[in-house]
């Protein structure tokens, strides 16, 4: 999710001046943008896969974003309620609005709020020109149920004499949520500290997102941070007695999963991964990149290891239950990551060049190989097994194809040249994300065919 780089490559030379964001809405400044014109039947078509109908579903574009930024893109989808978020903005500050994927349909409109003083306004070094930050927004899932969590970056009660706060603040709204102006369930201020603006890594961006555990605010600081926020209660729980020994990665049913100085992980006092090795693994922890951490979708874990070989080290690819540290499937394969994603179902699910089938308990190895000479980047997995992704090395103007996960032999196809890949694949619709016909983000669902 390095939002630096999709900004770059949706945005750029759009035309938007100077790439600065509008002024934060206060109670002296208020948003000079005016709101994002209503969402619309498809008027610019998308060279989409085959799979997705053209000129069938709904489009909006952000007008207010500037040409450059460093946040992720404000757009979120909920695949359990069918839900795409965005922020725009009014004269009156940020709006947060809802839409129904299958239907463009507003489901609700939040009232205009007011984020933190930003880290440039606040003259925060480095948080301009390009590393300018803009709220954005995520969805989580607590107890069952979804909601669409807004957040944004900033200072509290910082002025000439003071240095202020610095927080990340959560607007909450449930999914489900409907009518205009709607007020927040809750807004949760989380402390953080920050050493520097996001620097186009995934890994230690500051990010607000949930994995299948539970909403979670992640940033790299003097010390690297780590919080679980139930969205449903406003309850906040750090990292704190697991995160000395290791990098706390998610908070589970059993405590925090952490990442020791050798790349391993475990929950402490719970389990540790060689407790459940796959088939095959060596479990010599000291096995330069065995059980090693690599990312967490809808509660799984995926990790590499490596098999004892005479002469040479075999790569494995595995797949943990994220509360009891299980194996669920493994296979042969030289995984490279990408950020994992997984269908809107949750049966297939993908990181990188490794794919799998949960219901089957079957891999899909999409690295290169001797037949093939670059390796599938899978992007977004739809419920029936279409991967599709990048060729090469996972970034910047690459060709583009899909695999099929459920019933194929996982072979990737080529899509035409131009092909415009789904960041989000939803039960009815994909959801893309591209420039705006006049500037900002055009976000398009486009039904399957």
């Amino acid at each position: 999710m390095a939002g630096a780089a999709l900004a770059g490559t949706l945005l750029a030379g759009c035309g938007l001046g100077e790439g600065k964001a509008p002024a934060p809405a206060r109670s002296d400044a208020k948003a000079s943008a005016s709101p994002a014109p209503s969402a619309q039947g498809v008027t610019v078509q998308l060279a989409a896969p085959p799979a997705y109908a053209a000129d069938q579903g709904w489009q909006q574009t952000l007008n207010w974003m500037p040409q450059k930024y460093s946040s992720k893109p404000p757009v979120a989808v909920g695949a359990r309620t069918d839900v795409v978020a965005y922020v725009t903005v009014s004269e009156d500050g940020y709006v947060t609005q809802a839409r129904q994927a299958s239907t463009g349909r507003i489901l609700f409109t939040g009232k205009p709020w007011q984020p933190p003083t930003s880290m440039s306004e606040a003259g925060k070094y480095g948080y301009d020109g390009d590393s300018v930050e803009l709220p954005s927004v995520a969805t989580a899932v607590q107890d069952g149920r979804e909601y669409v969590v807004t957040w944004a970056h900033g200072i509290l009660g910082g002025d000439a004499l003071n240095e202020g706060k610095e927080v990340v603040r959560l607007t909450v709204y449930p999914a489900d949520a409907s009518g205009d102006a709607v007020a927040p369930v809750r807004e949760i201020d989380v402390p953080v500290r920050t050493s520097g603006p996001n620097g186009n890594n995934p890994e230690s961006d500051l990010r607000v997102e949930d994995h299948g555990t539970g909403l979670q605010v992640h940033w790299t600081g003097p010390t690297n941070g780590t919080v679980a926020v139930n969205p449903a209660t406003g309850a906040i729980d750090t990292c704190g007695d697991s995160c000395p020994l290791g990098r706390g990665e998610i908070r589970t049913g059993k405590g925090w999963l952490v990442q020791d100085s050798y790349g391993s992980f475990r929950v402490p006092g719970a389990w540790t991964a060689f407790d459940s090795p796959p088939p095959g693994a060596s479990t010599k922890s000291q096995v330069s990149v065995n059980g090693f951490y690599r990312s967490t979708t809808r509660g799984h874990v995926f990790s590499s290891w490596h098999t004892p070989a005479e002469k040479t080290l075999s790569p494995l690819t595995a797949v943990h239950d994220a509360t009891t540290g299980q194996v669920e499937t493994s296979m042969p394969c030289e995984m490279k990551h990408g950020g994992a994603v997984a269908s809107p179902n949750g049966r297939f699910i993908a990181d990188g060049t490794a794919a799998f089938d949960l219901q089957r308990r079957q891999g899909t190895c999409l690295s290169a190989n001797e037949q093939r000479k670059q390796g599938l980047f899978v992007k977004a997995v739809t419920d029936t097994g279409t991967a599709y992704g990048t060729l090469g090395n996972g970034t910047g103007d690459t060709a583009t194809a899909e695999a099929d996960l459920a019933s194929g032999n996982g072979t990737p196809k080529l899509l035409p040249p131009g092909t415009v890949l789904p960041t989000w694949a939803l039960k009815d619709t994909g959801v893309f994300l591209t420039a705006g016909p006049t500037g900002g983000l055009l976000v398009s669902a486009l039904k399957h065919k």
